[in-house]
């Protein structure tokens, strides 16, 4: 769950970068985009296909898909924000760029003029970036060749080759707006925790005691499904509210998509070990839903312990607990449709 909020912070910390584009910018649908060298382009944005760049861009490159390269000599004067399958910055860029690709790369010749945000399968830090870095990647590497003007920011596996990181180079458990808590402090903290989640799946098994029911009997019955449902919402929500924020209108939406999807992950958390309570419960004589909360809530905090399995147990028990909610919810969705469709008829 933790490698899942943390990518929410990352897609919240880079949301804004997306914000406004814009709607002078020219509009480019399929095959290649290529800025020859000693070619000037305004602004725009790409669809599908690769984009490469010699030349130069006066303003912001926005690119959907493909392969995204600036290759030496090459400037892009204002922002890049790409989605696509590989993401090279081996030109100039003046202001921030936000890649999300399977490999995203900043050359040892790459200089980028604000701040950076790489979210891939790997990065690689080896130009010159002018304020903050952010990475989220299975693997980020930063080259010897590499400075950062500011904090470089991480979440994967971290290769220091020996670049220059002016301020820090830290992992996103660093960030912590508490101090560390540890001893008897940490202890109280804990059993914070757990009555939280004690009291929070208590009223929410008060409120919604038929929804706990019909969870317990879908994740028995149909547990690809759960399962999908869950995979699905935990990617796809954020997804959506990062292509709800391409537009300005759309931010809004997308900050409370994101504020949304948080608490859905609490809950989808809580009603994870209320299913695996339940399902040791049925092993006994035992069916009291308010003991299978608690069963499941001591039996993930004695997991915790173990290092990885308790991260492994927690991640499962999430995504079966979000995709019982997620079905929940389309559901409700579909009854209220089917409500107002007869009303609709009756009136008729």
């Amino acid at each position: 769950m933790r490698q899942v909020l943390v990518a929410v912070l990352v897609l919240a910390l880079v949301l804004p970068t997306f914000a406004g584009v814009a709607s002078a910018e020219s509009q480019r649908l399929g095959g290649a985009v290529v800025v020859e060298a000693g070619e000037t382009v305004d602004g725009f944005t790409a669809y599908g296909g690769r984009v490469v760049v010699h030349g130069r861009v006066e303003g912001d490159l926005t690119a959907f898909g493909g392969r995204v390269v600036i290759a030496e000599g090459a400037t892009v004067t204002g922002r890049v924000r790409a989605f696509a399958g590989s993401v090279v910055v081996a030109g100039s860029t003046g202001g921030n760029t936000v890649a999300y690709a399977g490999h995203v790369e900043v050359a040892d010749s790459g200089r980028v003029g604000g701040s950076f945000a790489g979210v891939g399968g790997s990065v690689v830090l080896a130009g010159t970036v002018r304020d903050d870095a952010t990475t989220v990647a299975g693997t980020v590497t930063l080259a010897r060749s590499a400075e950062v003007d500011g904090f470089l920011t991480y979440v994967g596996e971290f290769d220091d080759r020996g670049g220059r990181v002016s301020l820090d180079a830290r992992h996103v458990s660093d960030l912590s707006l508490l101090p560390p808590l540890t001893g008897a402090g940490g202890v109280l903290f804990t059993v914070y925790l757990l009555l939280a989640d004690l009291l929070a799946g208590g009223l929410l098994l008060s409120l919604f005691p038929a929804f706990a029911g019909d969870a317990v009997e879908t994740a028995g019955d149909q547990p690809q499904r759960v399962a999908a449902a869950g995979a699905g919402a935990v990617v796809g929500i954020p997804l959506a509210a990062a292509l709800a924020a391409l537009t300005v209108v759309g931010i809004p939406l997308a900050l409370a998509a994101l504020a949304g999807y948080v608490v859905l992950l609490w809950v989808g958390s809580i009603y994870g070990r209320y299913l695996l309570g339940a399902g040791l419960l049925s092993y006994t004589d035992r069916d009291d839903r308010y003991l299978a909360l608690l069963v499941g809530v001591l039996v993930v905090a004695a997991l915790s312990l173990i290092p990885l399995l308790g991260d492994l147990v927690r991640l499962l028990l999430l995504i079966a607990g979000l995709g019982s909610v997620t079905l929940g919810l389309y559901v409700a969705y579909e009854s209220v449709v089917e409500r107002r469709e007869r009303q609709s008829t009756d009136v008729l």
